[in-house]
């Protein structure tokens, strides 16, 4: 007798066990689906928790990770709002001298009159793609995301820029159809494909191809311009960076405007020598309706 109470003594204590361990496991559980859900969509973090076990330690501190970033992304918010504001007043107050200079210029008429525009216009166009490189990356621009088949984007670009270079050959394989900013994706192609215009000869070539997955995207932008030294390479997407044997044509800040655009739409971008020449290689998830 007394060994059978003994026995259902410890078969409830084992029961007693398994039950406290399942639902321990049950809030971790749901202690990491709340976390991946505030890490992906934000929203107010969890309350402090008042029990005392083993794993209130364990959602506290994940609750005061939470609090903490609200607090950062909040701080980051407003500096980028300052940054944005910044950036249209400087724009606009160096507009203003740039376009007084360039009707000073033209009532003139001096010999040198063609060389001044060209500076001219060479510095408006540096600012601007400045201005545009700081108000990106301080989320200045508001982007819209829906579904485009990206080889007609790639064409598009291409067609404004075949005038310029009329010598160069795209040749485009593949296609893929993804959620983007149709806007903001065909400007970093054509800055792309621009880019490898500028560093290949009059009769240079130029090949993108894409690839699509469930999950992601992939496209390469090649040139047969014979690339970069490999210690360019890290580099190429810095503002200003230009390597040494490069042509000191454009801004220098086209590549890094690329790499701003990619990255609001959560990709990477990167750069290495191919067999004719540099490869920009770009790798874009594939999001559904809610994640962007």
């Amino acid at each position: 007798m007394v060994r059978t109470v003994i026995e259902s003594i410890l078969l409830l204590v084992v029961i007693a066990l398994a039950v406290k361990l399942v639902l321990q496991r049950m809030r971790l559980r749901r202690l990491s689906e709340r976390m991946e859900e505030y890490l992906s969509r934000g929203g107010i973090p969890a309350p402090f928790s008042l029990r005392e076990d083993a794993i209130a330690p364990v959602e506290n501190a994940a609750s005061e990770l939470e609090n903490r970033i609200a607090v950062l992304t909040e701080r980051l918010r407003e500096e980028n709002e300052r940054t944005s504001s910044l950036t249209a007043d400087i724009s606009h107050q160096l507009k203003t001298p740039l376009a007084s200079l360039r009707l000073f210029v033209e009532m003139d008429e001096s010999a040198h009159m063609a060389e001044e525009l060209g500076q001219i216009e060479r510095m408006e166009r540096l600012i601007g793609s400045l201005l545009r490189l700081e108000k990106l990356c301080a989320d200045g621009y508001d982007f819209t995301y829906a579904e485009h088949p990206i080889r007609p984007l790639i064409e598009g670009s291409w067609d404004e820029l075949r005038a310029l270079w009329p010598g160069k050959q795209l040749s485009v394989e593949g296609d893929a159809l993804i959620r983007c900013d149709e806007k903001w994706l065909g400007e970093a192609f054509q800055n792309l494909l621009k880019n490898a215009c500028e560093h290949t000869a009059e009769d240079g070539q130029i090949w993108v191809r894409m690839e699509q997955t469930e999950h992601t995207f992939y496209c390469s932008v090649e040139d047969n311009g014979g690339g970069v030294r490999e210690k360019d390479l890290p580099q190429l997407f810095e503002r200003f960076y230009r390597a040494e044997d490069q042509a000191q044509s454009g801004s220098g800040l086209g590549l890094a405007i690329v790499k701003e655009i990619v990255y609001r739409h959560h990709g990477s971008v990167r750069a290495e020598n191919g067999k004719n020449g540099l490869r920009i290689n770009m790798e874009i998830p594939i999001l559904d309706l809610t994640e962007t």
